[in-house]
């Protein structure tokens, strides 16, 4: 499937990743897949080091820390202003790690202030994602990518989805026959996660694809960031999950799909030192939507949840 520029929006055969997990977090039955997502990163070159220590300590701890994943996943705003020099600086600390090839990233509204997407990629591509659009299909699942993030839009940063990329998640719920479909955004849904009932603080004019999402017959879940706050939302056969911002708390979400259920659980990092940090970065950026950390962590309930996988797919 084309975009409007032409772009290849079909999903890519993509070797698998590594070992798959095999420890349960709660149900029974082995894990075929683990991913571990971030958010709302903002890295930025400030005019010292010490903030650049956040940074720096948060990828060592989303990397390092904890059973390793299949792939690890960035929502969008990895960069605070969407510079050439921001997303090197982002990618050199990643690649230190030496897991590129693992790593995914979709555009968040901060990434495109300055380029298209298409550019933002060439300084630090994520492959299978192109033009911030991609898909990655499994036995497991099938993860669909989407860039809902407009183009030097500094005063309108409110989601906009197109016609291509509608029809192609129709396309992939129509194949996935009952296997679960993930899908990667920046921002939520409308009426759906905190916060997402307010204007550019979501996606707009959203009504056509909300339509082709009401035909999924299998386990759909949605994942975003943009709003800085930690959400799970369950509409139909949809589970929406939203994930706070690394910044306002340090954190990170992490996915595992099993024979039965889909598992989404969090780990908030509660390391005050860590937590300083991060405040003398948001210091910098004075126009930062900053969200205290026990309104950002939500509530029990936006911790974790599981989706069973219907006897149809297995």
């Amino acid at each position: 499937m084309l975009d409007e520029r032409g772009k290849n929006l079909d999903c890519p055969a993509l070797p698998r990743h590594g070992n798959f997990i095999t420890s349960r977090i709660s149900r029974g039955g082995a894990d075929k897949m683990r991913i571990r997502i971030m958010t709302d990163f903002h890295y930025a070159l400030h005019a010292g080091q010490a903030e650049d220590l956040f940074y720096k300590e948060y990828i060592k701890r989303f990397f390092g820390e904890g059973p390793e994943a299949d792939y690890y996943v960035s929502l969008g705003d990895l960069t605070q202003n969407g510079t050439e020099r921001e997303y090197r600086g982002a990618f050199g600390m990643i690649d230190s790690f030496g897991i590129r090839d693992r790593f995914l990233h979709v555009p968040g509204n901060h990434d495109l202030l300055q380029v298209d997407a298409g550019q933002t990629e060439r300084w630090g591509s994520t492959p299978p994602v192109s033009e911030g659009n991609g898909c990655v299909d499994t036995d497991a699942a099938t993860l669909l990518f989407l860039n809902t993030c407009q183009t030097g839009k500094p005063l309108d940063w409110g989601g906009r989805i197109g016609q291509a990329q509608t029809e192609l998640l129709r396309s992939k719920l129509s194949a996935a026959k009952g296997k679960p479909v993930l899908v990667f955004a920046h921002h939520p849904l409308p009426d759906t996660t905190a916060l997402s009932d307010t204007t550019m603080m979501r996606i707009e004019e959203a009504s056509p694809l909300i339509g082709v999402m009401n035909e999924a017959a299998g386990p759909c879940l949605w994942f975003n960031g943009h709003n800085h706050i930690h959400s799970i939302v369950r509409k139909d056969s949809w589970t929406f999950v939203q994930t706070a911002s690394v910044l306002c708390l340090p954190c990170w979400r992490e996915i595992v799909i099993a024979d039965d259920a889909v598992t989404v659980g969090t780990t908030n990092l509660n390391d005050a030192q860590l937590d300083e940090l991060a405040g003398q970065s948001m210091d910098r950026f004075p126009s930062f939507h900053r969200v205290p950390p026990e309104k950002a962590a939500g509530t029990a309930a936006d911790q974790s949840t599981d989706v069973p996988i219907g006897k149809r797919y297995k």
